[in-house]
């Protein structure tokens, strides 16, 4: 009996472990990780900007910052896109765009408005700054007037001038273009020794070409009109030579031209204008530098004004405001080959700034963000940064 019992328990046990073993075996597996979006800003190292400080991002495995409040104001990169120089608050720092440093170039008061001109290697950066006031640039400025930025000993020295405020170009053969409210001299980059001077109190606009071989300026003064036996007033633009040729008369005030803006390599400068007897009417010219010739690139139309035209690198896009005479307004773009110009997408509160990233894309900037505007493709496409991003370069 007691083998019986026996035997019948190792059945039983035999049967349970059987269907033990047939049974599934459930396994909770942990839950995937969140997949972090793709960030708008990712391939590209960019300078980003808020309230408090500047962040460099992308440039190296920890992210460079400098700590400035106020707004952004003054921005330029240098020809060969290799550092930019920008103004936040009192601050003027430089930026590199191969590793993310940030170096402080001069600091002071939030209401410090700088000026500054690069070299066309880009191994200097010349600047100084003003205080804005109701009658014109205001009484500050450098105690040692205009100052260099010297990349190769990486240091700042001053050039002296400490009667000048502005710097509008550094000159083939290294001299300076710099100004205050009455007058504008060419100056040696060492010392400040003139070399030339002009009465600048006539000359509103001016606008140094990127190359610092030609400026422009709108000049303005009382002219006798001889039927009408009185003086009026006269706005021509003018463009002239660096080192100091005869100035030579773009246009005249019958055609109120405004809203200078030089292509990028210096060859040529756009500006609008109002056709005579047009109106309220506005066109775009280009006054091309080698042949001394203005022509129209946005002719005149019947239905609206085009003013604040920009050009991109390469020359292939130009941007510009259109507002139509029911009081519409929006940014188009005319490229080359192309028939008509094109509409773009904006974003729906005020833009505050544009900025070339490329021959094909420009940054847009509002008050609380910024974003990327490419003209690359058939159709135009903007993107949200969701950052207010001061400067962008791809990556490596």
């Amino acid at each position: 009996m007691r083998c019986q019992t026996s035997l019948l328990a190792s059945v039983l046990l035999s049967f349970l472990m059987a269907a033990c073993a047939s049974a599934p075996v459930i396994v909770e597996e942990a839950p995937p990780p969140p997949v972090e979006p793709a960030s708008p800003l990712d391939g590209y190292r960019a300078i980003v900007a808020d309230q408090e400080r500047i962040e460099v991002r992308g440039a190296s495995p920890t992210p460079q910052s400098f700590s400035a409040a106020g707004p952004t104001g003054f921005v330029s990169g240098a020809p060969d896109g290799s550092a930019v120089v920008l103004s936040k608050g009192g601050s003027l720092v430089a930026v590199s765009s191969e590793d993310g440093v940030i170096t402080l170039l001069s600091e002071g008061s939030e209401d410090r408005v700088y000026t500054g001109a690069w070299s066309t290697d880009g191994m200097r950066f010349h600047f100084g700054y003003f205080v804005p006031a109701a009658d014109g640039t205001g009484a500050g400025g450098s105690e040692t007037g205009i100052d260099t930025w010297d990349r190769r000993a990486d240091e700042v020295r001053s050039v002296g001038c400490s009667a000048s405020k502005s710097v509008l170009a550094e000159v083939p053969g290294g001299s300076l273009i710099v100004r205050n409210e009455e007058s504008l001299y060419e100056v040696e980059a060492i010392g400040c020794e003139t070399i030339r001077s002009v009465d600048a109190r006539k000359l509103h606009h001016v606008s140094a070409s990127p190359d610092g071989r030609h400026l422009a300026y709108i000049l303005r003064e009382l002219v006798y009109n001889r039927e009408k036996r009185a003086y009026e007033p006269d706005s021509t633009l003018y463009i002239e030579s660096t080192t100091g040729s005869d100035p030579i008369k773009v246009i005249g005030d019958r055609y109120a031209p405004r809203n200078l803006s030089w292509r990028p390599d210096g060859s040529e400068l756009l500006y609008d204008v109002a056709p005579p007897d047009d109106g309220l009417q506005r066109a775009v010219s280009v006054y091309t530098v080698a042949d001394g010739r203005s022509t129209y690139v946005i002719p005149p139309a019947a239905s609206s004004a085009v003013t604040h035209p920009s050009m991109a690198p390469g020359g292939r896009h130009i941007v510009y405001q259109r507002t139509s005479t029911d009081g519409g307004m929006d940014w188009q773009v005319k490229t080359s080959g192309a028939t008509f110009s094109q509409s773009l997408p904006m974003p729906e509160v005020p833009v505050t700034g544009m900025y070339w990233v490329d021959a094909d894309t420009l940054i847009v900037a509002t008050e609380e963000t910024s974003y990327l505007l490419s003209l690359a493709a058939a159709t135009p496409i903007l993107t949200d940064l969701e950052n207010q991003v001061v400067w962008l370069w791809p990556q490596n």
